[in-house]
């Protein structure tokens, strides 16, 4: 089972990262590497506080010690591995064998599951930690209270990977859960002081010296711009507002949970606890478990639905109870629970498959290999380094719409493993120290930058990688 849970993630270190997230968080990384810093994330020269620490943290000695390949998305393939034991853990023990086997081939060969798991992003370290929280939360609640200890310090540390998000979540869960199952309402007693004095402490390792360190500038970017301003609408660039927002979201993490966990999605209805009857022997006679799995799943939907900023891989955390359900159905449903095993692995192989050979294309379609290259050669000759007009020329085309604007690659300051003249305007790359390297797209050079040039003293020259060249340059200015 592990080795063929195993087996989509493997290949990960084949291709560098993408600039649409992933980048700017390997830029940072690089960059406290290079500073020695703990507390404050640094993008090229400046503080950038667009997300907490966690990712950071688990990516740092990563990328020490193995390098820009397999360095940078090491954390997320083991946090996915983490996510996949906690959910065998808890499906064994509410469930059974077989459906905690069933369940964690269910997820980890889920295209939507994999595709997160093999890059730099902060779900994978936030679904590993919400996870582990919803799960000892239910053992709080069936079994010993002391589980909500270990509740808050995982709901903690879900703070550190994305912020207060998991806190949200958290008590939309347990407040349906309250609601639900009055018989439940007892075990709701207890522990709740140590627990929340425990992720205090957890949550305020980080934000505390942020704060000290950063002051206001910490508050403004980071608590109210990225985490007030993301829910309620204050993100443009992924913020689709009012009615059309909340049916566009319904209908987008419908697809993203149909198409992203399939063909395990196909049996979702019929799994969902009202549409079932459990069986005695299940582990879960009177349905209590299935029905805090909806919960925790349609929890993560709704939130996220009605949230003001959309993006798809927002309802990730809802993959692990849908994973659970959907193999309790089958183990409980089939006379032949075996070939649902079959199935599963032969699953396994092709994601596998798919995941290799997507990430591959978009890899060499993007130019991020080209690029990337460059950045490398440049590394290996030495010297300062300017970006030039590597930004996006026409409009924001917003969330909703599937063209990709070209970006300002974040990710080549993690492979230069420097910081960067990132400019626009040529008369700044005029003014730096000389010589400096340019990179920059094919089109951007233009006959009046070689005059500048000439006008100030000085000389472009284009310079030819040994790489195969079709959407970048590279140029030197002496």
């Amino acid at each position: 089972m592990w080795g063929l849970a195993l087996l989509p993630l493997l290949g990960w270190w084949l291709t560098g990262l993408t600039d649409i997230d992933e980048g700017f968080y390997g830029a940072v990384v690089a960059e406290m590497n290079r500073r020695g810093e703990w507390i404050t994330p640094y993008y090229n020269g400046s503080p950038w506080f667009e997300k907490p620490i966690l990712l950071y943290w688990l990516a740092k000695p990563c990328l020490l010690l193995f390098g820009n390949m397999i360095g940078p998305r090491l954390p997320s393939v083991l946090t996915a591995l983490g996510t996949y034991g906690v959910v065998a853990w808890f499906a064994k023990r509410r469930f059974g064998e077989k459906t905690a086997q069933l369940a964690v081939l269910v997820l980890s060969s889920s295209l939507y599951v994999i595709a997160l798991g093999r890059l730099m992003m902060t779900d994978m370290p936030l679904l590993l930690c919400l996870t582990a929280a919803m799960a000892t939360f239910w053992e709080s609640l069936v079994g010993k209270p002391a589980w909500r200890v270990a509740t808050a310090g995982l709901l903690g540390l879900a703070v550190l990977a994305k912020g207060p998000v998991a806190l949200i979540l958290f008590a939309v869960i347990a407040g349906w859960t309250f609601w639900r199952e009055p018989q439940l309402r007892p075990a709701f007693r207890g522990y709740w002081l140590p627990g929340t004095l425990l992720m205090v402490v957890v949550i305020s390792s980080w934000y505390v010296p942020a704060y000290l360190e950063n002051g206001q500038v910490f508050v403004q970017k980071f608590l109210i711009e990225q985490n007030v301003g993301r829910f309620t609408g204050g993100d443009a660039a992924h913020t689709i507002p009012g009615i059309q927002g909340f049916l566009i979201g319904l209908a987008m993490y419908l697809g993203v949970i149909l198409v992203g966990m399939a063909p395990w999605s196909f049996f979702i209805w019929k799994a969902w606890p009202h549409r079932r009857q459990q069986a005695p022997d299940s582990g879960d006679a009177d349905g209590a478990v299935g029905r805090y799995l909806a919960t925790w799943a349609g929890g993560v939907f709704v939130f996220f639905a009605i949230s003001g900023a959309k993006l798809p891989h927002y309802v990730l955390p809802m993959t692990p109870p849908l994973a659970m359900l959907v193999a309790a159905y089958a183990i409980e449903r089939s006379q032949q629970p075996r070939k649902w095993f079959y199935a599963a692995g032969a699953w396994s192989v092709v994601v596998a498959i798919l995941a290799n050979v997507g990430f591959q294309i978009q890899f060499k379609v993007s130019g991020q290999a080209e690029v990337q290259s460059i950045a490398r050669y440049v590394r290996k000759e030495g010297g300062p380094v300017a970006t030039y007009q590597m930004g996006r020329r026409s409009a924001d085309l917003g969330t909703g719409k599937p063209k990709l604007q070209e970006t300002i690659l974040p990710s080549l300051l993690m492979y230069l493993d420097s910081d960067v003249l990132d400019t626009g305007d040529f008369a700044a790359i005029l003014k730096a120290p000389t010589p400096i390297w340019i990179i920059t797209r094919d089109d951007r050079i233009s006959p009046a930058d070689f005059l500048a040039a000439q006008r100030a003293g000085k000389q472009l020259v284009e310079v030819k990688p040994p790489v195969e060249e079709y959407a970048y340059r590279l140029y030197r200015l002496r």
